[in-house]
Order: structure tokens, then C-alpha cells, then sequence
């Protein structure tokens, strides 16, 4: 059975103190006693009370006055007010400085008794349901962290899945050349394309270990350790630079476009020099001979915003919602046997997100694309400026 609530009367009449607590005590109750409000206050404050019995009319302070400071510190306890002068307009005045309720002296010990004991059970009935609130609340919140961990569970076994079979697929092709090779299918003079293919396939593989090492970094390791504050125009120039004979080989016009004064953003020089090349070779890559690339760099509405956009074969709409998830590469670029590992746009969109910017794509098919991202500006001490 619990234990009945220590109980304090604040009254500065002496008999009434000592009334309640020969009253009570039979019962099981501990009760103390003040005979001034600040007197009870400093003995509420060392804590120990459930239930105050507040006298209207004392020297210092109304009991009604003292509620709203007895459940500042403590907001279960339970007050009940005790006046020979009572009044609907006192009882209102009472309930809405947060009395529970109201005894008229003089009152019986049944009276008392039974106020004190319904006075008891609210406590006990207000606690309960608080109780529960917080179960239900530490519940709901549970129930959402388990669905979001078997929401990441599937994630991670559809991405080893997809892994898996990505990585296979080189080593499988490799494998079939060269058994056909064995076997004495494949004539002299064919055995040259043979193995053109072989080496296709093994840049294949070699690319999809370098990205999935790219990507393994950025999920795993975090942000990067060499983060500061960068000139994202010197890293494109660099690029633009390094990507030019890519460029020309396929018969490309490959444009650059830097608004003067570019400010700078915070980010990792490796990770950028990455962003910028995994963008400009998916544009070299899906833009035919004859085509044009243009990467650019501005500032609009206090962000720096670079863009890379080609005259390439373009995104199929049905397709474009899934552009940024593992492995996965468009229609068209499968049909028409573009080789891809399906993870640099997933590493783009990584690389954006973890310098607090963002990314997004338009797309015709047949048209061409853009990819353009936002980054917030940073200041000369390295802090990002926030967009106003």
C-alpha cells in the first residue's frame, strides 16, 4: 500500500495547526506546520509535501496568493484553502490561483478527513496520467526510432544486394571472354576485341571500387578533416583545365562561364575538386560527339550557385526521381550502353549536402540536362553566412 503524502498547514493560529494534526496522525499522516506564509514557503522549498492546507488570512500573505509560488517550485502538490470567511467569489478567486479544493471553518474531522484524502487521490490520479503521457509519448518515439532503423536495415541490405550484383557483373563478362578464350571459340583475329572488352570491363570495376570507397568515406567517416574556407572558381578552373583533352576527344566544346569576385564557401578542397569532376565527365560522358558542355559559377540571393549543363541525350522524366539513389542509371544511358557505376551522382548530392548546400536537375530527353547546386557563402573567418 503507498505511503500517505507528508501534509503541511500553513496558519498562524496555533490551535488550528495543532486541530489537523491530532486529526491525522491517527491516520497514518505526517503532518508539519507554519505559522506564516514565508514560513511555509521555506519548509515547502526543503521539499517533503505533497498536500498544503492554506489559511486565507495571515499576516504576511493570502494563502490564495502563496499557491502560485508553492507550485512554481513544485506543480503536484496539492493545496487546499481553509477559511471562516467564505464566499462564492473567494472559492473562484481560490480555483483559479490553482486551489483543488475548499474547507469552511469550523469543519469536522470528517470533512477534513475526506478532503484531504480526495485531495490525496487527485494527486495520485494527476500523477498516473502524466505517467502514462510520458509512456505513451517514450513509446510513440520508440516505435518511430524502430521504424526507422528497419527502414535503414532494408536500405543497407538492398544497397549490399545491388552492390553485389554491380560488382559482379565486370567479373562475370570478364570471365565468359576468357573461357570462350580457352576453349578455342574465339579465332586469332578476334582475340584482340576480346580483350579490348576484358579491359573495358576491368575500368568498369576498377571505377565502381573507387566510388564505392568515395562513397563508403562519406558515409562513414564523416565530414572532412580538411575542410576550410575555398575559391570554388580556382577548383573548377583546375578541372575545366584537366577535363579539356576528355573534351576534345569526343569532339566536344567544353565552356566555362566565373562571375567576377566570386566570394568563397566552406568545404574540403579534395571533395570539391570531386564534385566538379564527377559532374563535368557524367556531361562529357552522355553528350554525343558534336554536343557541348558549359560549367558555370555566380552568386544569387547571398549563395554561390555553380551549374553544369549539356546538350547530352537528356533524362527520361519517369526517371529523374530516382537520379540520386545507389546504383541506379537511367534508361537511355542503358540502352545505349553508356558505362556508369550508378554512384556519382549519389556522391555528388553527399559531397552538396555535407557543406550545407543543394542540389537539383532539369532535364529534356533528347535535350540535354543541368545540374545546379547552392552553397552558402562563407566569411573570410571560415563561418558560413547565413541567406537573408
Amino acid at each position: 500500500m503507498p505511503q500517505n503524502p507528508n501534509i503541511l498547514v500553513i496558519d498562524d493560529e496555533a490551535n488550528i495547526c495543532e486541530g489537523i494534526k491530532r486529526a491525522l496522525a491517527p491516520q497514518g499522516f505526517v503532518v508539519e506546520a507554519a505559522t506564516s506564509g514565508q514560513d511555509g514557503l521555506q519548509k515547502i522549498q526543503a521539499g517533503g509535501f505533497g498536500l498544503v492546507l492554506l489559511d486565507v488570512m495571515m499576516p504576511d500573505i493570502s494563502g490564495i496568493d502563496l499557491i502560485p509560488a508553492i507550485h512554481q517550485y513544485d506543480a503536484d502538490i496539492v493545496c487546499i484553502i481553509i477559511t471562516g470567511y467564505a464566499t462564492v467569489e473567494l472559492a473562484i478567486r481560490a480555483i483559479k490561483q490553482g486551489a483543488y479544493n475548499f474547507l469552511t471553518k469550523p469543519f469536522s474531522v470528517d470533512e477534513l478527513t475526506l478532503a484531504v484524502n480526495q485531495g490525496i487521490e487527485h494527486q495520485r490520479l494527476s500523477l498516473e496520467a502524466k505517467r502514462l503521457l510520458a509512456t505513451e509519448a517514450e513509446t510513440r518515439h520508440l516505435t518511430k526510432e524502430k521504424a526507422r532503423l528497419e527502414e535503414l536495415d532494408r536500405a543497407k541490405r538492398l544497397f549490399f544486394r545491388l552492390m553485389t550484383h554491380e560488382m559482379q557483373a565486370p567479373l562475370s563478362a570478364i570471365e565468359s571472354y576468357l573461357q570462350l578464350m580457352m576453349e578455342g571459340y574465339v579465332r586469332p583475329e578476334q582475340q584482340h576485341e576480346i580483350l579490348e572488352k576484358c579491359m573495358t570491363r576491368v575500368e568498369d570495376e576498377k571505377n565502381l571500387i573507387a566510388d564505392l570507397m568515395e562513397l563508403g568515406r562519406l558515409q562513414v567517416i564523416g565530414p572532412a578533416s580538411d575542410t576550410t574556407s575555398i575559391h570554388l572558381d580556382e577548383v573548377l578552373r583546375q578541372m575545366v583545365n584537366e577535363m579539356q583533352s576528355q573534351a576534345v576527344q569526343k569532339n566536344l566544346q567544353l565552356k566555362v562561364d566565373i562571375a567576377s569576385n566570386m566570394p568563397t564557401v566552406n568545404g574540403s578542397p579534395k571533395l570539391f575538386k570531386s564534385l566538379w569532376e564527377n559532374l563535368i565527365d557524367n556531361a562529357i560522358k552522355y553528350t554525343l560527339p558534336g554536343g557541348e558542355v558549359a560549367a558555370s559559377l555566380h552568386v544569387e540571393n547571398g549563395q554561390v550557385v555553380g551549374e553544369v549543363c549539356d546538350t547530352g541525350i537528356g533524362i527520361p522524366v519517369e526517371d529523374q526521381a530516382q537520379l540520386f539513389s545507389e546504383f541506379f542509371r537511367a534508361k537511355n544511358a542503358k540502352e545505349l550502353n553508356f558505362h556508369g557505376t550508378g554512384l556519382g551522382l549519389v556522391i555528388i548530392k553527399r559531397i552538396i549536402e555535407g557543406a550545407g548546400g543543394t542540389i537539383q536537375v532539369e532535364s529534356q530527353e533528347g535535350h540535354g540536362s543541368k545540374f545546379s547546386f547552392r552553397l552558402p557563402i562563407s566569411d573570410p573567418f571560415g563561418t558560413q553566412v547565413p541567406e537573408v
